[in-house]
């Protein structure tokens, strides 16, 4: 007997066409899976000492907004790349830093403001900056799955 026939039904059996296809919700969750890991990352590297000081403040009204503007997003991700270059030890931020952009929402419209201004050198600053950054992406991207899976 001829193995031909058992590798050709081993081969449908393996060929994309056959297999299960992805959906919109599955791939979603499957690359915000990933992008959730990047910023749970980066928050664990934020979290490492040196810590703030006590008298460590949340942010003033017009950060936040600067940050949680949409059309802002790829600005201020840029502004944190560009800021994290003048940190001592954050070569670990700075390059997961640079695979974030696919997890960023496209932008409906142009920048109306300048991106988020970050102290040079201010690990404080920028640690509290980009903790509320990722936040804000972060429940965003929870509340974009959930309305996938309910539609």
């Amino acid at each position: 007997m001829s193995c031909l026939p058992v590798l050709l039904l081993l081969h449908l059996l393996v060929s994309p066409g056959l297999q299960a296809p992805m959906t919109q919700t599955t791939s979603l969750k499957t690359s915000w899976a990933n992008c959730s890991n990047m910023i749970d990352e980066i928050i664990t590297h934020l979290n490492q000492p040196p810590l703030p000081s006590p008298d460590f403040n949340d942010l003033n009204e017009e950060d936040q907004t600067i940050l949680v503007e949409k059309n802002l997003r790829r600005s201020n991700l840029e502004a944190f790349s560009k800021a994290v270059k003048s940190l001592q030890n954050a070569s670990a931020i700075e390059s997961i830093l640079k695979n974030l952009p696919p997890c960023l929402p496209m932008a409906t419209a142009a920048p109306t403001r300048p991106p988020i201004r970050i102290t040079n050198g201010d690990r404080n600053d920028f640690r509290r900056k980009l903790k509320f950054y990722l936040k804000t992406l972060e429940n965003e991207q929870a509340q974009t799955t959930l309305s996938l899976e309910i539609s």
